[in-house]
């Protein structure tokens, strides 16, 4: 109750509690059980909102407002969910779009309107909308030395190129550069989640070209001096952030969801992250970790970077799942021996996950593609690159860069092995990972920046490798996200004892399903092969239709980043 008490006096409560009831009745109802008589009344608030709710009452906070699962046995109630959340956040503030990829939707709530929401019965939990933004934090002889030391020119001549693999660049946009559009284009397709766009600009940061080129770039423009991981990979452009680099975990998750929905349309294999935001205390209550989540057990391999703090790791790194990538400094040589750790890098265990990053790769004094005119290059004239036929590149250094490394190496390996699933693929990416700075002396303790320095060619060579994950507790959103997609399966039990119940006297129709149960199922037993995703319809977004205009994305900026 202390977290009510400084709204309690405030007499413009401006929703009764009945008219909340009224609203959460219209929507799925919440299972009962044997033990809902012990559930809280009142839904979570994250703590940062906490903390922001008493420093200005009255301030309208960015939220993510996330129902609980229902007794419904289609993904279809999700959709039904998002809309639910969003016609509270409209009665309490300002609602802006649903978000039925973790059954919820993003709006704007002051203290009173949040507390109330917390009240409303089928409410789970109430986050930040936190701000994300790009992970580039970018000077020596310059070159294309990162191709070589993660062994991809090896797999360029065996014919090795990532054709046919799609990478979706969820970033600041793509800008249509003849490296990624001669002698075809190459950008199968875009999506603008952020803001509007003036006339025929792609990308007006910067950030996402550079990335896209690091990933796909075929060295068009400079007679293949400068060529990224895939040069035969196709894109798609997500724009998730502005010019500034500026975005909210809300554009992120649409652009997850659009990912997923678009997937087979665009044979999307793998989904680019390289941005990120403060984990939150725990990946389990983050909704950005849950859209990663639903994208990975969609088939989809999630990279996404580590941040450049050079300490706690950034969401959704933050989440077990995914592949999560560290930098390198890589000397500007193809050897890996006299690689560094990039003093930025992120780097750590984050709660109730596992060691981060997975592995390393060069993220030091990247050359990719360069977007002319947008944000990055206007604030760092001294970044630009010329190759010896007089066509211009970019230099940034940051996990950004290492990761869009990465996502160009899966590509490669998907090529070749096509069938293999996202934690086929961690297996196979962390397993035939490298040790590196042995000649340097800076080699880092074992497990303190993941397996070492990927490697295309072992990679793309290798056999299988089992999985790369294993006993892993979903994100609770994406645990109720799921809820209907498992209803049915047989129940597996980690404790059949647990907290002094019997639980192998509880089925899908007698069991409350909240954190603890979350935490007692046991995930790995789940028969995921057997969900039949794409017969569920759920996505209920009319995407050329999303308005942004009360979304404000003026808190972070590019200059507020350590350039290199």
């Amino acid at each position: 109750m202390a977290r009510l008490a400084f709204v309690i006096h405030r007499a413009g409560l401006r929703l009764a509690l009945a008219g909340l009831l009224a609203v959460a009745a219209s929507g799925p109802q919440v299972v009962a059980s044997p033990r809902a008589a012990a559930a809280p009344l009142v839904a979570s608030i994250d703590p940062v909102l906490v903390q922001q709710m008493t420093a200005n009452p009255t301030r309208k906070l960015p939220v993510i407002v996330m129902m609980s699962p229902t007794l419904g046995h289609s993904l279809a109630v999700n959709a039904q969910l998002a809309d639910q959340a969003l016609g509270l956040l409209r009665l309490n503030g300002v609602g802006e779009v649903t978000l039925p990829l973790v059954s919820g939707a993003a709006g704007l709530a002051d203290s009173v309107g949040i507390t109330a929401l917390s009240l409303v019965p089928g409410v789970a939990s109430i986050s930040e909308n936190a701000q994300v933004r790009a992970r580039a934090d970018t000077t020596t002889p310059l070159g294309t030395a990162y191709p070589l030391a993660v062994e991809a020119d090896r797999v360029w001549t065996s014919g090795g190129r990532g054709a046919g693999v799609t990478v979706a660049v969820l970033d600041s946009g793509i800008a249509t550069d003849p490296d990624l559009s001669q002698p075809i284009n190459r950008i199968l397709a875009r999506v603008n989640l952020a803001d509007p766009l003036p006339g025929s600009v792609t990308d007006p940061g910067g950030h996402g070209t550079h990335v896209a080129g690091t990933i796909a770039g075929n060295g068009t423009q400079s007679a293949g001096q400068f060529v990224g991981i895939a040069p035969g990979a196709n894109l798609v452009d997500v724009r998730v952030l502005d010019g500034n680099g500026n975005g909210r975990m809300s554009s992120v998750i649409l652009g997850v969801q659009w990912a997923i929905s678009h997937r087979l349309q665009y044979h999307i294999r793998v989904l680019n992250l390289s941005l990120g935001a403060p984990a939150r205390a725990s990946y389990r209550a983050d909704p950005l970790a849950a859209a990663v989540e639903m994208a990975w057990l969609h088939g989809l391999v999630v990279v996404a970077a580590s941040g450049n703090t050079g300490g706690a790791v950034d969401s959704p790194g933050a989440d077990p799942y995914v592949i999560t990538v560290g930098a390198t400094d890589d000397r500007q040589t193809g050897a890996i021996g006299d690689d560094v750790v990039g003093w930025f890098s992120g780097y750590g265990t984050p709660a109730l996950s596992t060691p981060k990053p997975d592995l390393v790769a060069p993220g030091r004094r990247i050359v990719a593609v360069r977007s002319a005119g947008s944000t990055l290059d206007r604030l760092l004239p001294d970044h630009l690159v010329t190759a010896t036929n007089g066509a211009t590149y970019f230099r940034l250094t940051g996990t950004s860069m290492a990761t869009a490394v990465v996502s160009g190496e899966v590509a490669l390996l998907l090529e070749r092995q096509p069938g293999l699933t996202p934690d086929q693929v961690k297996a196979v990416m962390m397993g035939t990972s490298r040790p590196f700075g042995q000649s340097s002396g800076s080699t880092p303790p074992a497990g303190s920046f993941g397996v070492g320095v990927s490697d295309a060619y072992l990679a793309v060579n290798s056999g299988l490798r089992g999985s790369g994950n294993h006993g892993h507790r979903p994100a609770d959103p994406a645990a109720s996200t799921m809820y209907a997609a498992i209803y049915g399966q047989p129940l597996s039990w980690i404790n059949v004892l647990q907290g002094g119940l019997a639980w192998n006297l509880f089925t899908w129709d007698n069991l409350a399903w909240d954190n603890i149960a979350w935490d007692n199922l046991a995930w790995d037993n789940i028969a995921w092969d057997n969900i039949a995703w794409d017969n569920i319809a759920w996505d209920n977004i009319a995407w050329d239709n999303i308005a942004w205009d009360n979304i404000a994305w003026d808190n972070i900026a590019w200059d507020n980043l350590a350039w290199d």
